[in-house]
């Protein structure tokens, strides 16, 4: 790590890869000092109780919970949970058609950065299994 490098708090970093999922180009040091000034984080990065009571943060940390799933995996957080199940013999949560379909196609655009012969390999396989509605 160098000398000058800052280390932002977890919920800065989940908030700056979900604006820039959105397509909003934006600096940590920005979404940072946003979070303090309307009351989202303290000093310290940790969530203020106004936070919480508006839903913007969960109190768990349970790491079955989709928002702990979609912290750790930032692509998905532009999805509504509605496109999310939590297979339990699997223990481990899935996504519907529409965004395994949506998350390759921003692979492949490069707007997202992903493993482009899996993006590929998602989109025919539902091209063969939807007869080319997928496309």
């Amino acid at each position: 790590m160098q000398d000058d490098q800052i280390i932002y708090p977890e919920l800065v970093e989940q908030s700056h890869a979900y604006l820039l999922s959105r397509g909003v180009a934006v600096s940590k040091d920005v979404v940072y000092r946003n979070m303090i000034k309307f009351h989202l984080i303290d000093q310290n990065g940790q969530p203020t109780q106004k936070a919480i009571n508006e839903g913007l943060v969960s109190e768990t940390n349970d790491p079955n919970s989709l928002a702990v799933f979609k912290a750790q995996n930032p692509l998905f957080l532009p999805y509504d949970d509605r496109h999310f199940i939590w297979v339990a013999e699997l223990q481990e949560w899935t996504a519907d058609l529409y965004v395994a379909k949506d998350v390759s196609k921003r692979i492949l655009d490069g707007r997202v950065v992903g493993d482009k012969e899996h993006a590929k390999a998602v989109l025919n396989y539902l091209k063969k299994q939807g007869g080319g509605r997928y496309e």
